[in-house]
């Protein structure tokens, strides 16, 4: 069953919507997320975490029930994910997850690496030229750090899943721009955590613990540390299919 009241609250601080500029942080929406947005942020985690299968036909009227969701904004998710690339369509059957291995993980990690390094960098040359115009986005990272650690302390996968997708989102965003964070968040939701709950949560604590020390090495300026962290941190994934 999956459980959408994490990733409900979770939702609270909505993602910007504006590419940064070196002295603007991202504007921030103020409105509740659609119900279209609220069904693919649930399915989403649910691929992630393992609680919908790779080998399984769902259909979209199952889904909105399990969900508690009207039937539209479910096939309307469905349907974005198809276009991302994380899901086909089964004609006259509903939908299935598209497989993802080893060696597509792997792949997906040195792709989002790629981008993630030199986001970091940016915010830490800005930090060091002007540190009052990064104040802002300091401090959204700080917030989806911190409540990543919280949910992971008390063993919400989906909580922590949805902190972690926001404070990468926004690394990528105040660092190389929206599009960088568009492809970024794209390869990370093809993503899977093959491991077991008990091992994920461990997992899940060891991460936000990194995250949270990559705001700091970004807030003292310190880029290499900060880069070699951030691609360490990527490798969630991997870690939770080999612990």
């Amino acid at each position: 069953m999956i459980s959408d009241e994490s990733a409900e609250a979770a939702v609270k601080r909505p993602a910007p919507t504006q590419a940064p500029t070196p002295t603007q942080a991202p504007a921030r929406r103020d409105s509740a997320p659609s119900l279209r947005e609220h069904a693919l942020l649930v399915i989403r985690h649910a691929i992630t975490t393992g609680d919908l299968d790779e080998g399984t036909i769902y259909s979209a009227a199952g889904l909105a029930k399990q969900l508690g969701i009207s039937l539209s904004p479910v096939r309307e998710a469905m349907m974005s994910l198809v276009t991302e690339g994380t899901v086909e369509a089964v004609p006259n059957r509903g939908f299935r997850l598209v497989p993802v291995t080893r060696e597509d993980l792997e792949e997906i990690i040195r792709i989002r690496a790629l981008l993630a390094g030199p986001a970091v960098e940016a915010l830490c040359a800005r930090v060091a030229d002007d540190p009052a115009s990064t104040e802002a986005a300091l401090g959204d990272l700080r917030r989806n750090a911190e409540d990543a650690l919280a949910a992971a302390a008390n063993d919400d996968t989906i909580g922590f899943m949805t902190a972690d997708r926001l404070f990468h989102e926004h690394l990528l965003e105040y660092g190389l721009g929206r599009r960088a964070a568009e492809i970024s968040l794209r390869l990370r939701d093809q993503s899977r955590v093959f491991a077991a709950h008990s091992i994920a949560a461990v997992v899940d604590s060891e991460s936000a613990q990194q995250i949270v020390d990559l705001v700091g090495l970004i807030e003292a300026g310190h880029s290499d540390e900060a880069r070699a962290l951030v691609v360490d941190n990527l490798f969630y994934f991997k870690r939770a299919a080999d612990h």
